[in-house]
């Protein structure tokens, strides 16, 4: 079975059009199979014109999936058991029909991320402080590495964070 590596651009900045290259390569025989680093694993098949479409829900129940699974939606692949990939036909219902129920999709996502940046935040602002004290070489080089994967994290939830607020902020404002 051949497998492609497809790069995301980040679904809190790129959601629509990642669920459109989706779909451009589902009918060129290439489907989704699972959420890859940084990306999305495709499995060569048939070609098919089907549409794709995300959502969040954390640790969602099987009432959750036979909701989608009636509406026409089949699920796909979910990471974090937390973000959910479904597909349906090209004429499948939207999942999200109302710009009400959009705006509550990300304002939940921002709300998740922005708690989590916050945090990673305090606590790189603490460890900056504490880094200013003299402290031996070996201590120093260790605070540093840790200081950077709490910044690799900061930048995991801050931009996520940025992202959904200014989904969220756009659309309300067009409403």
């Amino acid at each position: 079975m051949k497998r492609k590596y497809m790069s995301s651009w980040g679904l809190a900045f790129a959601e629509e059009r990642e669920m459109r290259k989706l779909e451009k390569m589902a009918k060129q025989g290439w489907h989704l199979e699972k959420f890859a680093p940084l990306g999305y694993s495709l499995v060569k098949g048939e070609p098919a014109d089907v549409q794709y479409s995300l959502d969040y829900r954390t640790r969602p129940d099987e009432e959750y999936f036979e909701m989608f699974a009636s509406s026409g939606w089949e699920h796909v692949t979910s990471t974090g058991d937390e973000i959910h990939i479904f597909k349906g036909h090209p004429g499948a219902r939207p999942i999200y029909s109302d710009r009400e129920t959009m705006v509550t999709k990300y304002a939940t996502e921002e709300r998740t991320m922005g708690r989590a940046a916050l945090t990673l935040l305090i606590v790189w602002l603490g460890l900056w402080i504490i880094m200013q004290l003299d402290w031996s070489s070996v201590m120093a080089t260790a605070l540093l590495m840790v200081h950077l994967l709490i910044t690799i994290g900061l930048i995991f939830t801050g931009l996520p964070y940025l992202g959904f607020l200014a989904k969220r902020k756009r659309m309300e404002r067009d409403s």
